[in-house]
């Protein structure tokens, strides 16, 4: 009987830090990039020497069945490389939306899972620890935001604006988290609408509209479901396409109705889905998105929030 053949998985190298602990084994490639050979044993601290080499090796690689490890070492440590002033904010800021992307991915392919609404937790303390810090403007954490649409990075974008909005009209510390969990699975629903529908090149019929209306009930009892009880963040998530005028869904909510929440969320989900690039057409720069949201949703959107984005952006209109 032939021995079973290893499988091997490409990990982010950065987040290896020095003085972690390791219950995994590390692997690179050789010379000739032919075969694995051991970078660093299971059970072992990563030392000053090997945080140095980590500079040289191009990528590091874990036994597939060692996953599991990997990802929870990886949630762990993702906080305190997030607030490490020795790291450069942009460097950092690559390596927490690397790894968000990752986790939002795994999400809305199983939304379901306990584990994944766990390691989606961790992903927001790691953005809010990004908001919460001096050099964290909008433009600079824009910068990592992926311009390609794809439901998961648009999550993961909206969340970055969202708490950037937030930070900047004065929300603080527990605010920020529940915003960023808010904000972060304001989109949940659309894992349970046809993929036919979410991934469609152009305008969607009007069945076919109404049936992703209902993303934003969906979510909400997903989020229920997975635990989620703050009435703040449960609002984000259902009425974030709600609008002042009462024409928005799933409730036809009206002005005050609306929370604070949904409607910084409403603002950052409608700036994504302008600034981004779809199949369909070209991304708009950040000065006429916001021109569109001013003149054309002035009645759909807060516009003391929208103001304040302004401000945020520092774009003249």
């Amino acid at each position: 009987m032939s021995k079973k053949q290893t499988s091997y998985k490409a990990i982010d190298k950065r987040l290896i830090t020095e003085g972690a602990n390791i219950d995994f084994t590390l692997y690179e490639t050789n010379d000739a990039k032919t075969q694995m050979t051991l970078f660093l044993q299971s059970d072992s601290v990563v030392g000053g020497d090997k945080k140095v080499y980590l500079r040289e090796v191009e990528s590091l690689y874990i036994d597939a069945t060692d996953y599991d490890k990997y990802q929870s070492y990886a949630q762990k440590h993702l906080q305190s490389i997030a607030s490490n002033p020795d790291i450069p904010f942009s460097e950092k800021a690559n390596i927490v939306y690397a790894k968000a992307s990752e986790v939002m991915e795994n999400l809305f392919k199983n939304p379901d899972s306990l584990e994944n609404m766990k390691h989606s937790q961790e992903i927001v303390n790691g953005f809010v620890s990004l908001a919460l810090q001096d050099e964290a403007t909008l433009e600079s954490i824009m910068k990592i935001a992926a311009h390609d649409y794809y439901t998961h990075t648009h999550s993961i974008n909206v969340s970055i604006y969202a708490l950037s909005l937030a930070k900047f009209i004065g929300l603080k510390d527990k605010d920020l988290e529940d915003m960023g969990m808010s904000s972060m699975m304001h989109d949940l629903g659309k894992s349970k609408v046809d993929a036919g529908i979410i991934n469609k090149n152009g305008k969607l019929t009007e069945q076919e509209f109404d049936t992703m209306k209902g993303h934003p009930q969906l979510g909400y009892n997903i989020a229920i479901k997975m635990g989620l009880s703050d009435k703040r963040i449960l609002s984000g998530i259902r009425d974030h396409h709600e609008k002042l005028d009462g024409g928005g869904y799933p409730n036809g909510l009206k002005d005050k109705q609306i929370s604070l929440f949904a409607r910084i969320i409403a603002i950052a989900d409608v700036f994504d889905a302008l600034t981004t690039k779809r199949s369909y057409k070209d991304a708009m720069s950040s000065f006429e998105a916001i021109g569109i949201m001013k003149k054309q949703m002035d009645t759909h959107l807060d516009m003391r929030l929208v103001n304040a984005l302004v401000k945020m952006c520092a774009v003249k209109i």
